[in-house]
């Protein structure tokens, strides 16, 4: 890798980890579509999950104040029991596929927000729905965090607690999927340095972004999250038309 791809990679790094501190999701989101075209795909992927996985850990620290321990449990769990399904749609359906009904899915999600159709008083039943998508989509396309976001906006939970329980569940889901990436032979030398290179500019960023947060206000925040729910669904379906 030459120095300007790694400076162009720094500075995608750079913004989606201030994206990420601000909103608790949205890393892979922009990360991984910017990446390849300097790397490889599997590269990017894997870079992008393993300094995620970094930068979560480092927010859920942060956050450990935030009780948000039965839901963000509940998702573990649930996310646990669908990757297995995951992986194994992963081995015998053409991924694109996924990436399509994800990103219909996504914005029918969009739709009903903006509607203002009230999902608080749905069972919890969904959340551990949304969990088991959210483990199937971890394994199958490297793409969890959709059905989380739409789950805690329609649970119109608050912009800490939304982070607090993001950041959690994000910290297990994408260690789990390095230590099956690795397992796949998929944690290259390549990846691996140029995840360690990156770890240090994802530091910087997100503490940028943290320093941001006090200037959202919690109704602009749902606005931006719907808008960046909406970015994931054209990026699913942009993903598996021209993947």
């Amino acid at each position: 890798m030459t120095t300007q791809q790694f400076l162009c990679i720094a500075v995608i790094v750079f913004w989606a980890s201030i994206i990420q501190a601000l909103f608790g999701f949205g890393f892979g989101l922009i990360s991984v579509p910017l990446m390849i075209f300097f790397v490889d795909l599997p590269t990017a992927v894997v870079t992008a999950t393993a300094v995620s996985t970094v930068s979560c850990s480092i927010q859920w620290w942060e956050s450990r104040a935030v009780d948000v321990r039965v839901m963000s449990m509940r998702l573990i769990r649930s996310a646990i029991i669908g990757m297995p399904f995951g992986l194994w749609l992963l081995l015998n359906i053409d991924a694109r596929l996924m990436k399509a009904a994800l990103g219909v899915v996504v914005l029918i999600g969009v739709f009903l927000s903006i509607k203002g159709f009230d999902l608080r008083q749905l069972p919890r039943a969904f959340d551990y729905t949304m969990g088991l998508i959210s483990g199937v989509l971890s394994t199958a396309t490297s793409t969890n965090g959709p059905p989380l976001v739409f789950l805690l906006h329609a649970r119109h939970y608050s912009p800490e607690d939304f982070r607090a329980v993001l950041n959690r569940v994000f910290s297990f889901l994408n260690f789990l999927t390095l230590v099956i990436f690795f397992f796949a032979g998929k944690l290259t030398a390549d990846a691996v340095r140029l995840a360690m290179l990156a770890i240090p500019v994802m530091g910087c960023g997100v503490f940028l972004g943290t320093r941001m947060r006090k200037r959202i206000n919690p109704d602009h925040f749902r606005n931006l999250v719907i808008g960046l729910l909406f970015l994931s669904g054209l990026s699913a379906i942009g993903n598996a038309i021209f993947s």
